[in-house]
């Protein structure tokens, strides 16, 4: 007999995904500080927001199955125990050295709460009432976007850029509470039930459905998902924008992703999954174009929140099929389907630095805008079995 899935309130899944964003985005506002700080260069500071992230994507291969093999909430909850801790040891890092390693510690354990929690949900949520969940869940990380990293630079401006980490460690080891406690009253798995850890990851890869989700996913994060950094910066030097004002632009798309969060399932019961693909993908080929076209500045706000708003709608459609993707090992599905969109950022940053060179700003959101256009089609057409 299957174990039973129990599954915490909504609340606090969505403080969970409000930590791990707050985790990505804290450091940003701080690299001056932890510069000054650790007597360095604030390009050596910037690692400690890439050995986040990085750390982040990889550890998705081994946390899904851990989730699978133990149980999601088990996981969670240890995740959240052990992010905390780590947060809380970089406050007191003894060195540039050390704190870059702490965070990719963080960085590690935070990969096991956003994915993790998505397959809890598709444990807990008919499919049909899954992306009206997962947009609600969602809220959590677009206020992270949102707020995380200008609360963080007040606060870095009044009490330092350590005080800053400590709090939000100690934010994180509190939230492990209750979601340990849910979680013990869950059983956890049987050891075989779905087999090895490779077994399941071979096992997906063998599916036409997977492997073409991924694909979809890993170009979606290569196009829409790496744009924002090159936004902000042809907004500072193609429009003379200052970093706080390039900021604020930014931002409206953070706006446009916190309505979808409230609308999603008006939005997926009037138009369907197929609807918000063909929407989302317009929505996304109008926003890249229209900045390729370098719109006048007026402009660029309504576009930013267009463009944030058709993201999510394009993305929420792939991420409730991430989690249905394996039902009988969700946990490593969601892993798999996050490992690939990592992987597709990071390549896509790396072709586009390469290509910004001989292509300029607006040629490289003009070529964005034609793969953009080729993966809505692509995405529209796909199955989703």
């Amino acid at each position: 007999m299957s174990p039973p899935h129990v599954s915490p309130p909504l609340p606090i899944l969505i403080v969970a995904a409000f930590l791990s964003g707050a985790g990505m985005r804290v450091a940003d506002p701080l690299l001056a500080a932890i510069a000054t700080g650790f007597g360095a260069t604030i390009s050596a500071a910037a690692a400690t927001v890439a050995a986040f992230t990085f750390a982040y994507g990889i550890a998705q291969p081994v946390l899904g199955p851990l989730g699978d093999r133990f149980g999601k909430l088990r996981l969670i909850a240890a995740c959240m125990a052990c992010y905390g801790a780590a947060t809380v040891a970089s406050a007191a890092a003894p060195s540039l050295e050390a704190l870059i390693l702490l965070r990719a510690v963080a960085g590690a354990f935070a990969g096991g709460l956003i994915p993790v929690a998505i397959a809890l949900i598709g444990d807990t949520t008919p499919y049909g009432d899954r992306q009206a969940t997962l947009g609600r869940f969602m809220t959590g990380m677009v206020f992270a976007n949102l707020t995380a990293a200008p609360l963080a630079g007040l606060a870095g401006d009044i009490v330092g850029w350590q005080p800053v980490f400590a709090a939000l460690g100690a934010l994180a080891l509190a939230a492990a509470l209750p979601l340990w406690r849910v979680a013990r009253a869950a059983a956890a798995p049987a050891a075989h039930a779905h087999g090895s850890a490779l077994a399941r990851m071979l096992g997906l890869l063998r599916r036409p459905a997977a492997r073409r989700l991924f694909l979809l996913v890993a170009v979606e994060g290569a196009v829409a998902f790496g744009a924002p950094p090159f936004l902000g910066a042809f907004l500072v030097e193609g429009y003379g924008f200052s970093y706080s004002w390039a900021g604020v632009v930014l931002g409206a798309a953070g706006l446009g992703a916190l309505l979808y969060t409230r609308i999603a399932g008006r939005l997926v019961r009037r138009f369907g999954e197929k609807g918000l693909l063909a929407g989302g993908g317009l929505g996304l080929v109008v926003w890249l174009g229209a900045i390729a076209a370098a719109p006048p500045p007026a402009l660029l706000m309504p576009v930013s929140f267009l463009g944030g708003l058709a993201l999510v709608c394009f993305h929420g459609v792939l991420q409730a099929r991430g989690s249905e993707i394996a039902p009988e090992s969700r946990a490593t599905g969601m892993a798999a389907f996050a490992f690939s969109l990592f992987v597709g950022q990071a390549i896509g940053a790396a072709i586009a630095g390469l290509a910004l060179p001989a292509l300029g700003f607006q040629g490289l959101f003009a070529a964005a805008t034609a793969v953009m256009a080729m993966l809505a089609v692509a995405a529209r057409l796909s199955p989703a079995k």
